[in-house]
């Protein structure tokens, strides 16, 4: 996805991590794009998002930050991003995140290299790796989920029952007579599921109620 990256400098620990993100963000007017979707807490990108007093709206330029979904319901990362968006920040999360974490400048990019035991973060300036981050960034914003600081309204009982046969590959009819419900009914109810999870296939829809819990 990147091409050949070249002035590239590997940053040791987690004090030398947090020092450039700092460096990169505080010198840049620009745009500014973060995302996480690791499996520590501690890690050190999330600890800069996350920061009391940390702003990374900007007078010129928007800044974003995508979060897997799941992570949203972690009162360590709810809460500071519930402040992120008053400062104006926009904020989305997807199911469909890569593993690792990016902070990406106008200037540079700390960003995450290498998966399990072999992840390390690198800070890089190259031009050609910035334009193809750039583009990741705009991706994965696009296909990310809208922020909203209210609680979704969880499914009922035979919502949860239909999602979960959307996931089997039920059709509309099977559904119905397992449930004893109208074909026409359980049209509907699928339809609107599909619409509050955003997704595009009765399969997707399943899979993004498995995501956030609701089955």
């Amino acid at each position: 996805m990147i091409p050949h990256i070249v002035n590239t400098q590997p940053l040791r620990d987690t004090a030398e991590v947090t020092e450039t993100a700092h460096r990169l963000l505080g010198d840049e007017d620009g745009d500014v794009f973060c995302y996480w979707n690791g499996a520590a807490l501690d890690d050190p990108v999330l600890d800069v998002l996350r920061e009391p007093g940390l702003r990374l709206h900007r007078a010129a330029g928007r800044a974003r930050v995508v979060l897997p979904h799941a992570s949203l319901r972690l009162p360590d990362i709810a809460e500071p991003v519930a402040r992120q968006v008053q400062d104006g920040v926009g904020v989305r999360h997807s199911p469909r995140l890569p593993p690792g974490a990016l902070v990406l400048t106008t200037g540079g990019a700390v960003l995450t290299t290498g998966l399990g035991a072999g992840t390390q973060y690198i800070l890089t300036r190259d031009t050609a790796a910035l334009r193809a981050l750039t583009g990741l960034s705009e991706l994965l914003w696009e296909r990310a989920d809208r922020y909203c600081e209210e609680r979704e309204e969880p499914p009922n009982e035979a919502e949860r029952q239909i999602l979960g046969m959307l996931v089997q590959g039920l059709t509309d009819r099977a559904i119905a007579r397992q449930l004893g419900l109208s074909d026409r009914t359980v049209r509907r109810v699928v339809a609107q599921l599909m619409d509050r999870l955003r997704a595009q296939s009765r399969f997707e829809a399943g899979a993004r109620a498995a995501e956030r819990g609701w089955i």
